[in-house]
């Protein structure tokens, strides 16, 4: 057993194994740590299989095998339902620590470690950033908001899974909104800057040269220095993350904003461009893909100026 989980109490339980979770898991399982891995799709779970990983058919299963259970899952229902549901990990007899890596939002965190915690399980609000390029470039950060019993029990586990660890605060739902404001900046940088660019090149300025002013100038951003020369201008649109996740966590970002009553008037400009490109059919194409949806919206307004 390598050095990497000589620390940590075996196995581990790893729920959602999707463009995310697989990646994540992965290095879990390369560094030696013993997984109990559990997922819908048959096909996601065969290289876990292969790796020497148990597979359990629930969510009450994995917590009746593992200590400690990560989750990395679509939406605020299906983290519910898997930490709360019928077959969820708070039936299960083992479990002490429950890690939720997903993007779900400050109000159903909380929820789902009021009922974890009524049963002795300690709830870790741990998500991630970087998305599938980062997390296999070994660039992914984790930001946790735990106890700091819970934060000292998961951190050899959370370690070998995010070369950046911070501890932010010890109340579980913390994490979510700073996720969430992160999520936001991201695609409204993307989102800005794809515009902009788009004036530029009205004017006949090559799209890589305006990148090459930006990036040495006040306007960069990720958007500009990796997002926007990686994924668009090689033609490559593959960050690994769908345009409907990131739609998703900008209309959470925008709800938790009203919850707490802080302002999110530019905020909302950036929801109605995702909501429109969802709409539009590129929810299921990668994210990088707004800047097609922004420069088919730049064909249309200048129609629009002809016929008037």
């Amino acid at each position: 057993m390598t050095s990497a989980s000589s620390s940590v109490r075996a196995p581990i339980g790893f729920i959602g194994l999707g463009d995310m979770g697989r990646p994540m898991a992965l290095r879990l399982l390369r560094a030696g740590i013993a997984l109990v891995v559990c997922d819908r799709n048959p096909a996601a779970l065969q290289p876990f299989i292969d790796g020497g990983a148990q597979v359990a058919d629930t969510p009450e299963a994995v917590a009746s095998m593992a200590e400690g259970v990560l989750t990395c899952l679509p939406s605020p229902a299906v983290s519910e339902q898997v930490a709360l549901g019928e077959h969820g990990l708070i039936h299960g007899s083992r479990i002490r620590w429950h890690a939720e890596t997903s993007t779900i939002g400050q109000a159903t965190l909380q929820a789902i470690a009021l009922r974890m915690q009524q049963r002795g399980i300690q709830v870790l609000d741990t998500p991630v950033s970087g998305g599938p390029r980062g997390e296999a470039s070994g660039r992914l950060s984790c930001f946790v908001a735990s106890s700091a019993a819970a934060f000292e029990e998961a951190r050899p586990v959370l370690s070998v899974m995010a070369d950046k660890l911070f501890h932010v605060g010890d109340q579980p739902g913390q994490s979510q909104v700073l996720k969430l404001a992160n999520n936001l900046m991201n695609a409204a940088a993307l989102t800005i800057s794809s515009e902009m660019l788009q004036m530029t090149a009205a004017v006949g300025i090559d799209l890589s040269v305006a990148l090459d002013v930006i990036n040495v100038s006040t306007g960069r951003s990720r958007a500009t220095e990796e997002t926007l020369p990686a994924q668009v201008l090689s033609g490559a649109f593959h960050t690994g993350a769908k345009l409907e996740i990131l739609h998703k966590d900008v209309a959470l970002a925008i709800q938790q904003a009203r919850q707490l009553g802080t302002a999110s008037l530019a905020s909302a400009g950036v929801l109605q461009v995702w909501e429109q490109a969802a709409a539009a059919g590129y929810g299921e194409q990668d994210l990088s893909r707004i800047f097609e949806f922004i420069a088919r919206q730049d064909g249309r307004a200048a129609a629009d100026r002809s016929d008037s």
